[in-house]
């Protein structure tokens, strides 16, 4: 029996991702090697991009079939 699986990610859901609370958070849970990485990051272009994405609703990223059949999709 096969059936789509879908993951919807809402926009306010990614931009909550980008907020110095979640930022804070994620730098306190791993390690000190990414957390270097976290703080590198440009928040405010990490938003502006999330922004960006909404004016591409339904563009497809990704679309694999396996040998098995198995079809992969990503769209935004």
């Amino acid at each position: 029996m096969k059936f789509p699986i879908r993951i919807w990610i809402p926009y306010t859901l990614l931009s909550m991702g980008t907020s110095n609370v979640v930022v804070n958070l994620l730098k306190k849970k791993i390690g000190s090697e990414y957390a270097e990485m976290i703080q590198q990051l440009d928040h405010k272009t990490l938003k502006q991009l999330i922004h960006s994405l909404k004016e591409f609703k339904g563009t497809e990223l990704v679309n694999v079939k396996d040998k098995d059949g198995t079809i992969v999709r990503i769209t935004l």
